[in-house]
């Protein structure tokens, strides 16, 4: 097999002989005129659901939809509530092609949890359907984030995701509508046990990348990332989920991965995977963080910090992000059953405080660790 950079290279003959100059950046640091850029097309789209019923607008200050303006702005997505715990969110515009991607992360201090029932295209718009419950595993009323991305096309920067469509397959390739790989090489899945999954993404780096991991479908289950780590030249990802009892589940997901790119498809972004349980202020593993703001600004230089401030509540500092325009997804990290949440975010537009709670099976505030992701409509040229 070539490598992945003779395989950009060859790529880049083609197109430089069809007669179309691109400049390249093999880092795939997301810059303006990078090779991902270049290849890697991105359609996307993020809302947070500020009511837990009703129908309504999602708040225009946190909802964005690439078929707007650059940062996303002028196109409004909507949420429809169509029972107790089960929500439509229409994305106008962006829903000419299939596939793509969906995560989403429950909002507000309790302990509810909420996952992604499936998504469909609809006279050129993306629906995409949520279902949210009680820690028990019972449909409940609540708040939520969400966040869309499809892309297509090759580059030099890491990005993959899949819809994991079966969850008892001993091995399989998942479906290839909704999945995707930046360098043009199917995902595979291989079931390792009940309610667990490696999930490999040929010729992506693991480290400096980021997991979201949300489950998928009408009942109650929940997933999260264990670990990611290299394996040759691709990542594995091991998968776990459970009932709402915490007992190891077989169950569908969704995954998105992403290293120097934007995780989930806008201009600006930041993630970070919060590693330390106790430590009332710290530095997340510099490894697996990353803070970009699109044009001249390019990457964020100052870390970022987090902390607990008590029982399963940690705070995490974005450094160089905006709160309003914005997007939070959070994943848990671990092999227990515990799962996590955004309660909220806000900032002074030069930093966003993001608030994370995480709990056990019971609904009980447990610590744990957990990936935060950041999307943004930041763009700054200096």
């Amino acid at each position: 097999m070539k490598s992945k950079t003779l395989l950009l290279s060859s790529l880049a003959a083609g197109i430089m002989s069809a007669g179309c100059g691109v400049s390249y950046d093999e880092t795939g640091d997301g810059e303006i005129g990078s090779v991902h850029q270049a290849f890697v097309s991105r359609t996307w789209a993020y809302a947070w659901a500020q009511q837990a019923t009703g129908s309504f607008t999602a708040n225009s200050s946190y909802s964005r939809n690439s078929s707007g303006d650059v940062s996303g702005q002028g196109v409004d997505n909507t949420v429809t509530q169509l029972g107790t715990g089960r929500y439509r969110v229409r994305f106008p515009g962006i829903g000419a092609s299939s596939g793509g991607n969906v995560q989403v992360t429950a909002y507000g201090s309790g302990a509810e949890r909420c996952k992604v029932d499936h998504w469909n295209n609809s006279g050129g718009d993306v629906n995409a359907y949520v279902n949210c419950f009680t820690a028990g595993g019972a449909a409940l009323n609540t708040r939520f984030s969400i966040a869309y991305v499809r892309k297509s096309g090759t580059g030099s920067s890491d990005e993959a995701y899949v819809w994991a469509n079966d969850p008892t397959a001993a091995a399989y390739t998942p479906n290839l509508t909704h999945q995707f790989n930046s360098s043009g090489v199917n995902n595979t899945i291989v079931r390792q046990g009940v309610g667990r999954y490696a999930v490999t993404l040929p010729w992506q780096t693991a480290v400096g990348g980021t997991v979201e991991v949300t489950a998928y479908g009408p009942d109650s289950d929940h997933c999260k990332v264990a670990s990611w780590g290299q394996s040759g030249d691709d990542t594995v990802v091991d998968v776990r989920c459970f009932d709402s009892a915490g007992a190891p589940a077989d169950d569908r997901f969704t995954l998105n991965f992403a290293r120097s790119a934007p995780p989930n498809g806008a201009l600006s972004y930041s993630y970070a995977w919060a590693h330390d349980t106790a430590a009332a202020s710290y530095t997340p593993s510099l490894a697996y963080q990353k803070g970009f703001i699109a044009g001249d600004s390019g990457d964020v230089e100052t870390d970022i910090t987090a902390g607990r401030t008590s029982a399963g509540r940690y705070s995490v500092n974005l450094p160089g992000m905006s709160a309003t325009g914005s997007n939070i997804q959070v994943t848990a990290h671990g092999t227990g059953s515990e799962y996590c949440k955004v309660v909220g975010w806000s900032g002074d537009g030069s930093e966003t405080q993001a608030s994370v709670a995480c709990f056990d099976e019971s609904g009980t505030s447990a610590d744990t660790r957990f990936v935060i992701v950041y999307t943004g409509d930041r763009y700054i040229i200096q």
